[in-house]
């Protein structure tokens, strides 16, 4: 659930342009799950849950909409579903990205941020111990986990398009892929990934996080195939993501 301050006029997201303000309460729900494939946003609708007019709300849409996020249907605005084409060259570019990170460190002067590395072994060693239900939040802790270990790299500049490929295939990600099945597989291999990485043995490492990747683009591109919901989904974007 995300802080409403809207009632604290001396906070940086109240002195923001309402269109601002629309656009990242959008963008937020979208990333944290609350608007699913299956939902339509319309002007109308956005406009009146959080209380502003249609103006902010369609050029926030707008730039959702160059953004990649978003797509206009008949009946409103919806997630973006990637083709199988698409999905599987993101998928691509994804392991690229990755790959670069650990080589970074494996044939230069770079090391990981043992810290980093650290506080990811503790923090999935106690998903594994103690594995939640399957959610779509559970995919951006999954994102958030790629993220880092790139960031551990050194490669600030990467993390930033790994964040933009992550937006484009989140879509599918979040609703009806991460099983229980999955999300205990992930756990194990996320902690062999740190694992290799701790022991610089880079080649496992490599091998390791192409297993992962690729596994997980497979179960990605059953998902595009199957575009049905698996999981309920809220309906509404939550009006505690806005600040009037």
């Amino acid at each position: 659930m995300y802080t409403d301050a809207s009632t604290d006029p001396n906070t940086e997201a109240a002195a923001l342009p309402a269109t601002d303000r629309v656009y990242a309460a959008l963008r937020t729900a979208i990333r944290a799950g609350h608007v699913s494939p299956w939902d339509r946003l319309t002007e109308k609708s956005v406009a009146s849950e959080f209380g502003v007019s249609r103006t902010p709300v369609r050029e926030s849409i707008a730039r959702l909409v160059a953004e990649g996020l978003l797509q206009k249907h008949t009946n409103g605005f919806g997630l973006v579903l990637p083709s199988p084409d698409v999905l599987g060259g993101l998928y691509e570019a994804r392991l690229a990205l990755e790959l670069q990170g650990i080589r970074r460190v494996a044939h230069g002067p770079a090391e990981y941020d043992a810290a980093m590395l650290c506080a990811l072994s503790t923090q999935w060693e106690q998903l594994r111990a103690d594995m939640p239900e399957p959610a779509p939040h559970m995919v951006a802790l999954d994102e958030a986990f790629h993220c880092s270990v790139l960031e551990a790299a050194g490669e600030p500049a990467l993390v930033s398009v790994l964040v933009h490929v992550n937006d484009r295939i989140r879509a599918l990600r979040m609703y009806g892929y991460m099983t229980s099945d999955r999300l205990a597989i992930a756990a194990e291999q996320h902690l062999t990934i740190l694992d290799l990485l701790a022991l610089q043995d880079f080649d496992a490492a490599e091998a390791a996080m192409t297993d992962h990747i690729t596994s997980s683009r497979h179960a990605a591109l059953a998902r595009a195939l199957h575009k049905k919901p698996a999981h309920g989904f809220t309906g509404t974007v939550p009006t505690d993501t806005f600040t009037r």
